[in-house]
């Protein structure tokens, strides 16, 4: 079977505003509740009929085809304050990812974002905003595979990473460095799954050890030739922009926000800053002059997803500062 090389932009500009679909996975249509491995689910949203990944601090990834707009999280919508950035690759140009940022702060915390690429036949969830299978399996043309539901869908499916490393694609929005899975019939994870129209910008998350990772961006499918229209079908592929190789731009670029409150409670104070989970440090210092800035994230909790410190009040200056990654 030969592989046509068009690769579809997952975006739902054809599709009308109102048609928002989700996740096709092979052995079920009703992954439509948070996945019970924990992976975020309420990190991913609805941008401009398609997907969204909150990152914290009010930022928000997105597939640049997508576009920067609003953002609706766990059924509450969130202004887009007009503040965006188009990622780019090593060499200058764009690429299919956008940052944009929020103009009120959701009540979540952030994701952590995967330092490495996620090795070959790593597990990978993924969550966005596409179709889920309209039909169970059957045979369509030459292959076999599901439709397209129609419906108002948020989902979820697992599926493992086929190589090792990065390739680039680029489906008409830039070049962009992904990873790939495939739609399998054999050896298939627990909830094999297929991104479909309307994945684009979704979340694809890896568990490494105990902690969730933002390892991957929806970005775009593979389909076979001659495939029908709004199917997914064994053989297909889903390609995600890899968070690794973007991530010191994303945190530098979400760092231009990070600002630090301070506020005092009888002999405590609590120091407050936006993003804590991506990696940033507070450090203190009771000297300007000659400083010795030490961790102070102790005890650290997340409120409205900011990471807070609560420290002892003192009789001398102290200065604080955020340290980036």
């Amino acid at each position: 079977m030969r592989r046509s090389s068009l690769l579809l932009w997952l975006a739902l500009w054809q599709l009308g505003p109102t048609n928002l679909y989700s996740i096709v996975v092979a052995n079920s249509q009703s992954n439509t509740n948070p996945p019970p491995d924990g992976a975020p689910w309420s990190n991913v949203g609805s941008v401009n009929g398609a997907s969204g990944i909150y990152l914290g601090s009010s930022w928000m990834l997105t597939a640049a085809h997508v576009g920067a707009a609003g953002a609706t999280l766990d059924g509450a919508f969130f202004p887009f304050d007009g503040r965006f950035y188009q990622l780019t690759n090593s060499n200058g140009s764009g690429t299919d990812m956008i940052l944009f940022h929020l103009g009120t702060m959701p009540p979540l915390s952030g994701v952590t974002l995967a330092v490495s690429t996620p090795a070959a036949t790593s597990q990978v969830d993924m969550i966005g905003f596409g179709h889920i299978a309209g039909s169970t399996q059957t045979t369509i043309g030459a292959y076999t595979g599901f439709t397209w539901s129609l419906g108002n869908f948020k989902a979820w499916g697992n599926n493992k990473v086929n190589t090792g490393g990065v390739m680039t694609i680029n489906a008409g929005a830039g070049d962009i460095s992904v990873f790939m899975m495939d739609f399998s019939a054999n050896g298939q994870t627990s909830n094999e799954a297929q991104a479909s129209s309307g994945d684009s910008g979704g979340g694809v998350f890896h568990l490494n050890g105990a902690q969730w990772e933002l390892a991957g961006m929806v970005d775009a499918i593979g389909t076979l030739q001659n495939q029908p229209a709004s199917t997914s079908v064994y053989g297909d592929q889903t390609y995600c922009g890899d968070i690794a190789t973007y991530r010191r731009q994303i945190l530098s670029l979400m760092a231009s926000t990070l600002e630090v409150s301070i506020n005092r409670s009888g002999n405590s104070i609590q120091v407050c800053w936006p993003q804590a989970a991506n990696g940033f440090d507070l450090e203190a210092t009771d000297n300007l002059a000659a400083p010795n800035w030490t961790s102070v994230r102790q005890n650290l909790t997340t409120t409205n997803g900011q990471g807070c410190v609560v420290l002892s009040a003192t009789a001398s200056a102290r200065f604080f500062r955020l340290r980036g990654p």
